[in-house]
């Protein structure tokens, strides 16, 4: 996980020099590949800035800059309608409230309900408009600050769109294994290798797959045998 302003900083920016560029790689012939290496690539800057302030979930406020410029900088490219270029800054930005929300409500059984309860919702179709989000089925959305678009290859439909909910979720996840001394660089890996299976399940399916549900699933898997200890630790208390 990225630590400090000027890995911070740097990181946002080769995101951004990422989105701007993608359009304009060479995409291969087979839609769904393409698809899948796009997403693949817009998921690992979105997920490493989503993740990048959770180890600030003891002292949130010192999120308080991040979160100022990112929402001056997401304010300004929505209102030019600058597409995908405010895309890394709306990571940025729905990671940093996933941080604080995990600041916010820090009782460690919640690090287990939590993904249990969201992943419920997003089975039953209450969290968005329908199970799983991620694969794109009309044009982009310039102007739209809740949702994350991963550009395409070769122009066209957006790759992928992670909702501000997910984002949200993936970083309260990476907070709460800071926070209760689970693991929260494989917790990271494992989120984001839920995204990415969402993304290739979804094509070999021609369906919506459950991002959320997906998301708590590999977050829990990733740290079960501390769960356990963690839940007592709660009850005691």
């Amino acid at each position: 996980m990225v630590r400090g302003p000027a890995s911070l900083l740097g990181l946002a920016l080769g995101a951004l020099a990422y989105f701007l560029i993608a359009p304009s790689l060479p995409a291969p012939h087979s839609l769904d590949v393409a698809i899948a290496i796009a997403a693949t690539a817009g998921l690992v800057f979105a997920v490493a800035l989503a993740t990048a302030p959770a180890p600030a979930v003891t002292a949130p406020f010192s999120l308080v800059p991040a979160v100022a410029g990112a929402v001056l900088l997401v304010a300004v490219l929505d209102a030019a309608r600058a597409g995908a270029a405010a895309s890394p800054f709306e990571a940025l930005l729905w990671g940093c409230a996933g941080v604080g929300f995990a600041a916010l409500l820090d009782a460690p059984g919640l690090a287990v309900a939590l993904p249990v309860f969201v992943g419920a919702l997003d089975l039953s179709g209450v969290v968005g408009a329908g199970p799983g989000t991620l694969l794109v089925t009309d044009p982009a959305r310039p102007g739209d600050p809740f949702t994350v678009e991963l550009p395409g290859w070769g122009g066209g439909l957006p790759a992928a769109r992670l909702t501000a909910a997910e984002v949200l979720f993936l970083a309260a996840y990476v907070a709460y294994a800071h926070r209760f001394g689970l693991r929260p660089r494989a917790s990271a890996l494992a989120l984001f290798g839920a995204l990415v299976a969402t993304v290739v399940v979804g094509l070999a399916l021609d369906r919506r797959v459950p991002a959320l549900a997906v998301m708590g699933g590999a977050f829990l898997a990733v740290n079960a045998d501390r769960l356990g200890g963690l839940l007592r630790t709660g009850r005691e208390g």
